[in-house]
């Protein structure tokens, strides 16, 4: 438990999931009080329960980009297809959508890759000082270094993979592109479905953890009060900064400071204020598989572009995820979603998994239209944001919460932030 000797005040935080997890710990270790509120009985009960796993470090491209939307028409129309649409009938949601498709082009996707190659790296950093600093047996969230190794099954897209490679070796990230038999190499597991891999994309210094588990632990790490199973239903403001929270309870929590990272429910706390962020729920679904055969699993974090489906073993199980719909807030598990990823599994990884010990969950990633997170004071002086992450809000949650705690000290953050707005 982290005991600064010097105080600065007391903050709220509100949503505990691993991004508000992250944002506790960081800012206890700067020396704040800490108290975390959310909805649920308990920390990572909602998009941080089950989610891939993998600390993508160096994929951290938009999901707008030119080739995205070239393809939109042809995932919307397919049966089969891993992004699924469904109009919500609200402004903001069409305003989404519309900043999306204005964000598909190469001058915004370098842009973002960069300050999201610049927010990864350090989350990196932050991440290992971290578990250092508390001890933690790795084994026990799940922690290791495994590699990645994307495979794609279409020749077509090499040339654009190519210049993206090329592109992020600029900015730090050391990846090769593997042949067939360069990926079999990599990741002999792989070898029932080579016919259909056409090349890859290997990152050896890639990793994976159970987000919940890590969730769990920052949280505990940072001595932080905890109110679970009760929600914020309104603001006290006076003299143009937010006095108190008020629950749904009836307390009435006061602090010096207040910090938003729920999420997808970060919105409904804004319009009780008049103000709200283009953040949209996508919908993704994984599988918790108990493993048959050892030597079957793949031992690297798995990404089959093709597929929209992603491989990592976690512990002692293999962990399934893929996915990306934009149909709302809904959290129904359709049955054909589920029996589509573990058909995937067995078509890749033939007899590595128990079908009968399968534990489904679905969740909602909170995007923003450009991948970018919101970070930053919004509304009023003692109020700041710290959300959007999309799917990368395992990955970027330690980096995003150190640029915060800056941020909330009126200090200069590490990286540049100027495209992390609030507005």
């Amino acid at each position: 438990m982290i005991q600064p000797a010097d105080k600065l005040g007391h903050v709220c935080v509100v949503g505990a999931g691993i991004v508000g997890a992250a944002t506790a710990y960081a800012l206890s270790r700067a020396g704040w009080l800490v108290t975390i509120v959310d909805k649920e009985s308990g920390p990572a009960q909602q998009t941080s329960q089950a989610n891939g796993g993998q600390l993508s470090y160096s994929y951290v491209e938009p999901l707008a980009t030119p080739y995205a939307l070239k393809r939109i028409p042809f995932w919307l129309f397919s049966k089969n297809s891993p992004i699924k649409w469904a109009p919500q009938f609200s402004m903001r949601h069409f305003r989404w959508l519309l900043a999306f498709v204005l964000a598909c082009n190469t001058r915004q996707v370098r842009r973002s890759t960069i300050d999201l190659l610049a927010l990864s790296g350090l989350s990196r950093e932050v991440l290992q000082q971290w578990l250092s600093e508390t001890g933690v047996n790795v084994d026990d969230i799940g922690f290791r270094r495994s590699g990645k190794l994307v495979i794609f099954r279409d020749n077509q897209q090499l040339k654009a993979v190519q210049q993206q490679v090329a592109f992020q070796a600029k900015h730090g990230c050391i990846q090769r592109i593997l042949d067939k038999q360069g990926c079999l190499l990599i990741e002999p597991a792989l070898r029932h479905d080579e016919g259909a891999i056409a090349f890859g994309v290997y990152t050896e210094s890639e990793e994976v953890v159970d987000c919940a588990k890590l969730t769990k632990l920052l949280l505990a790490a940072s001595g932080a009060k905890t109110i679970f199973a009760n929600e914020v239903v309104n603001f006290n403001i006076a003299q143009r900064k937010i006095q108190s929270l008020e629950l749904k309870d009836g307390t009435i929590l006061k602090a010096e400071q207040f910090v938003l990272s729920g999420g997808n429910g970060v919105n409904h706390l804004l319009e009780k204020l008049g103000k709200s962020l283009l953040i949209e729920p996508i919908k993704g679904y994984s599988i918790d598989f108990a493993i048959k055969d050892t030597s079957a699993v793949p031992s690297t974090c798995i990404t089959d572009q093709g597929h929209k489906v992603v491989f990592a073993k976690i512990g002692n199980r293999l962990r399934v995820a893929g996915f990306a719909e934009i149909v709302g807030d809904t959290l129904e598990i359709p049955q054909d979603r589920i029996d589509s990823l573990a058909a995937d599994t067995e078509t890749l990884f033939p007899g590595a998994i128990d079908q009968n010990d399968a534990l489904p969950w679905a969740g909602l990633r909170p995007a923003s239209p450009t991948s970018l997170p919101y970070l930053g004071r919004i509304a009023y002086e003692n109020l700041w944001i710290n959300a959007g992450h999309g799917a990368l809000g395992l990955t970027l949650a330690p980096g995003s919460a150190k640029v915060l705690a800056f941020m909330m000290m009126g200090k200069v953050p590490p990286i540049n932030v100027d495209n992390f707005t609030c507005r």
